[in-house]
């Protein structure tokens, strides 16, 4: 599991930050929390989720359709949660991610070159205030709450880690290190808004996200997808779209759901919706 990691990074400077490795299988699924600039760079904090990892048969990290509250606890306190991605000038130059070996490190990833170093992380703790907040938000226990730094889950006390303490370690870590002042790699990181661009462009009459001319006047034609599922070309095509949309790294469903609006000119409608949130799920391949 400690090597599993170290490739996880590997495979993420070579995939151009999409969710999906060059077999369209997702390996660890994130989402950006925050990005901001410092100095010259820019830094984007993101997260490893639970959901859609965890009980996600095509997660790397898969443990099973509805984990139990000990599967919950472990994933929740072994699984990396939070990394970084230095950018400069468009280009990636360092990839930071926060993991507990023996200690707690900061493991780090030149994606220009493949060189990987490890550095000593000072950070107490038990589990990230990302995580933490996750935990509350899905639901996973109930009875779970947050109390003066600590979770409360499963009947056991954690300490959390907050996020801001661990951007403080980073940014220190990038000031001592000069992690910023390498040259960058071939690896070009689009933001929210020029994945945004992108999608409404590639939507457009032959655009590569167009799965819609293709089916014009058999839209409604039924169509098998396995053994007793079946769907309409229509639907087949919404669910490309919103499966498109995720391997090119749009965050959230929602912000699927609000590109899809504003390329229609409207909000989706029920079928539209449903058929663009399995397809960002990817509900046909579990």
């Amino acid at each position: 599991m400690k090597q599993f990691f170290t490739i996880i990074l590997l495979f993420i400077s070579f995939w151009s930050f999409g969710q999906t490795d060059n077999n369209g299988n997702p390996v660890f699924n994130s989402v950006t929390i925050q990005t901001g600039t410092i100095n010259d760079y820019h830094l984007l904090s993101n997260y490893y989720t639970l959901k859609n990892n965890i009980e996600n048969k095509n997660s790397s990290v898969y443990i099973a359709p509805q984990p139990t509250l000990k599967q919950v606890e472990r994933a929740a306190t072994s699984l990396p949660s939070d990394f970084f991605i230095i950018e400069k000038y468009g280009a990636v130059i360092a990839l930071v991610l926060i993991r507990d070996m023996s200690s707690r490190e900061f493991f780090v990833i030149d994606p220009a070159t493949g060189k990987q170093k490890i550095y000593p992380c000072s950070l107490k703790g038990d589990i990230s205030e990302n995580r933490a907040n996750e935990i509350i938000k899905e639901h996973y226990d109930t009875t779970a709450r947050i109390d003066g730094g600590k979770l409360l889950f499963n009947k056991k006390e954690f300490r959390i880690i907050s996020s801001s303490e661990t951007k403080k370690a980073v940014l220190e870590l990038i000031d001592k290190e000069k992690l910023d002042q390498v040259n960058g790699s071939s690896v070009k990181l689009l933001s929210q808004d020029e994945i945004k661009a992108k999608i409404l462009t590639e939507s457009k009459e032959g655009g590569k996200m167009d799965f819609f001319s293709e089916i014009k006047g058999h839209e409604y034609d039924g169509i098998q997808i396995k053994q007793g599922l079946f769907t309409t070309k229509i639907g087949i095509a919404l669910y490309k779209w919103g499966r498109t949309a995720y391997d090119l790294w749009v965050n959230k469903i929602e912000d699927a759901l609000a590109i899809w609006a504003e390329f229609k000119g409207r909000p989706a409608n029920s079928r539209e919706s449903t058929m663009i949130t399995q397809g960002f799920n990817r509900e046909f391949e579990k």
